[in-house]
Formats: structure tokens, sequence, C-alpha cells
């Protein structure tokens, strides 16, 4: 079976995350497998190596372009490249975004792919027609759908009358192995002594950043030796409003509080990993999440994790078990849970127990599976014109 896989981005972004992870398991299952991109800013390349072919279409920014006019080239720049590929080669188009779900249906409307389905990671909330029309598009026009959370399985039903397979993201092994101890980590950049509070994602309202920043400004008065970190966050999305909100209520706080607040922007494959170890509390209070493959990632390496109580997180934590949940929009119930996993030995070591555990039941191999059944149910369709041959 050949597969053809296309995401948005080469960053470390969840969907990309899971995309590379994908491509790289089917092709343990013996699929013969592609990754497309677009990259930004001219990038040629992933955010790691990838056992499976890529192929990237570089993405050339315009200086004060709006966002909406950015959206649209995104797709037709993405097109233009594919275009020029040989894409009848493939029994299996399939897109995990919006973005490359709109270029798949205007490929399909030309011949140039017979049929493709999609992954709804999750959906964004936006106000302009002709993203709304955008993203609706992406939701309607595939063949198939996949849904990585039964959240959003309910919530495409609901919106889209729309059915889902709902297959869940997996865990990387590599999450799972230590090679240094904590403290040889923390030591080595300069952390020594401290409390690491750790969040991925970056400054974003989705991610609820500010709502993190908040409670850290709590937790500080209370713990002294409290740090907090932010990593990634490379988005194709406008969010300098936010970011503004954020800056200004950073330059509000004490500065004993502003030094321990440390931005990491673009953190390289093995210094995620290492951040995840080196966290005494992995924070992820989102407010839309379509998985939270990042605090699985951060369970599977042992560490602690103080999340929001919002449907997704709540198909795989639970309160007091592997996780603190604490209302999303309610920081002083986050700090107060960030402060007591700190302060409570017992209750760490649970935490970190259970969650190591929850993260061992989500694999690639599994998630590998079961696309392959769905990727061949599609090609023994009539409709699709396949012939029902043995596939990987």
């Amino acid at each position: 079976m050949k597969v053809a896989l296309y995401t948005y981005n080469t960053k470390p972004r969840g969907g990309v995350v899971h995309t590379l992870a994908l491509a790289e398991a089917l092709r343990a299952k013996g699929c013969s497998v592609i990754v497309f991109a677009l990259g930004l800013n001219g990038t040629t390349q992933f955010f790691r190596p990838v056992s499976a072919e890529t192929k990237v279409f570089p993405f050339a920014p315009h200086e004060n372009e709006a966002f909406e006019d950015r959206i649209l080239r995104y797709i037709d720049t993405y097109i233009a490249g594919l275009e020029n590929e040989d894409l009848h080669q493939f029994d299996i188009h399939h897109a995990q975004d919006c973005i490359s779900a709109n270029c798949l249906n205007r490929l399909s409307k030309k011949g140039l792919v017979p049929f493709f389905l999609r992954t709804v990671h999750h959906l964004d909330d936006f106000v302009t027609p002709t993203l709304v029309e955008c993203q609706h598009q992406s939701v309607i026009q595939p063949k198939a759908l996949i849904t990585v959370s039964h959240t959003w399985k309910e919530r495409l039903e609901h919106s889209y009358s729309r059915t889902s397979t709902v297959i869940h993201n997996g865990v990387e092994e590599r999450y799972f192995q230590h090679g240094q101890s904590l403290e040889e980590i923390k030591t080595s950049l300069g952390l020594h002594d401290k409390i690491v509070f750790l969040t991925l994602g970056g400054i974003e309202p989705r991610k609820n950043t500010i709502a993190t920043l908040q409670a850290f400004a709590e937790v500080k008065h209370r713990l002294p030796q409290a740090v907090l970190l932010i990593a990634g966050g490379a988005t194709l999305f406008d969010y300098r409003d936010y970011r503004v909100q954020y800056d200004r209520i950073v330059e509000e706080l004490p500065s004993l509080v502003r030094e321990d607040i440390r931005i990491l922007s673009a953190p390289d494959n093995q210094m995620v990993q290492l951040l995840y170890q080196l966290a005494d509390v992995y924070v992820q209070p989102s407010v839309q999440e379509g998985w939270g493959l990042a605090v699985l990632e951060a369970m599977a390496s042992g560490t602690p994790v103080v999340a929001s109580n919002i449907a997704v997180f709540r198909e795989y934590l639970t309160h007091e078990h592997n996780a603190l949940l604490a209302d999303p929009l309610d920081p002083a119930e986050l700090a107060a849970h960030m402060l007591r996993v700190v302060r409570d030995t017992e209750l760490q070591i649970r935490l970190s127990t259970n969650g190591i555990y929850t993260a061992s039941e989500y694999t690639w191999p599994m998630a590998a599976d079961r696309h392959i059944h769905l990727y061949r149910g599609m090609l023994t369709d009539g409709r699709t014109g396949k012939s029902g041959e043995a596939y990987c």
C-alpha cells in the first residue's frame, strides 16, 4: 500500500508530531509512505530526521500580509507543489489538517486525487467568512474522517452530521527512557535547586498560557525557587493580540517573578525529551485540545501532570489518580494544584506511577494497525475502483 500523508507545517506542533510518528509506524508495518508538508519561511526539512520519505514545499513569507490572505496563499502554494508530483501512484491520500484537506479537495476536483480522508485533531474558531468556509469544506469533503478523541467525534456528529473513526495518538517509546538523572539535566541547564514547571505549545489562547502565567505568579510568591518554562509554539496562526496581552501582564509582575519565566521558542527534538524529564510538574490548562499528546508524553516521562478538566482530557485523565485537574478559567485553583504536587511526595509518586501506566496504553504500532484497517476498508469499497488486493 502506498500512503501519502499531508501536513501543514514542519515544526514540532501536535499534528505534525502525530503525522511523522504515524508515517514511521506505517512504514514499520510494511507500507510505502511519503509525508508532504509546507515549509514556512522557506524551510525544506522537518524539525527532526524522519525514517519515512518526505517532501517539503518551501513557503516564502510576504511582509505585512493579512492573515486570511496568507492562509489562502498557503493552500495555493501547497497545490502548486503537489501538481508536480505523481499523485496517481498513491493508494491513500490522508490529510492531517484543514489546509491539507482543502488542497486535496481542489486536487480531487482536477482529477489528480481519486478520494481522500482527513484526521480532525481539533477545529479552530474562525470568524471571517473565507476561513469559516475553508474549515467547513475540510470537514464535509473528505471521503472519511478520523478523530483522535471521542469528544471530537461527538462534536463532528453534532455540528456536521458526519461520522468518524476514533484513532488515538500513540506515545513515542523514547519518552519512557531516561538516560541522565533529573539533577544532572537541571544542572546542565542552569536549573539546579529549582522547582521547574513546564508547559508546551507556546503562547496562544487555546493553550491558555495567560492562566498558566497567572497561576505561576501565585506559586512563585509561595515557592521562591519555582521556575516556569514555556516551550515551543511555532504555528501558522496569528496570535499577536494574545501575545501583547501576555507581555503586558508579565511587565506588571514583580521582577522576582519575571526573571524566572523562561521562553524556549524552538527546542529541538532531544531538548523536548529532556524538558519533560527535568520538569517537576507539567502544566497544561488548555481550553481546547484535540487529544493532548504533550500530556501523554510528559506522563510517559514520569512527570506529574496538572491539566484542565476539559472533556478531552477526562477521556484518559482521572483527578487524583494520574493527574490533577483544574478549572481552566480559575488560575487560583490551578496554582493550588501546582503547589500541592510539589509539596506532597506521596501524590507525586502516585501521579507519576499511574501516569506512566496510562501513557503505555497508547502506542504508535497500535495506531498504525487501526489506520491500515481503515485504509483497507476504503480500498475494497467498490466506489474507489480498487481491487481489494492484500496491502501492508
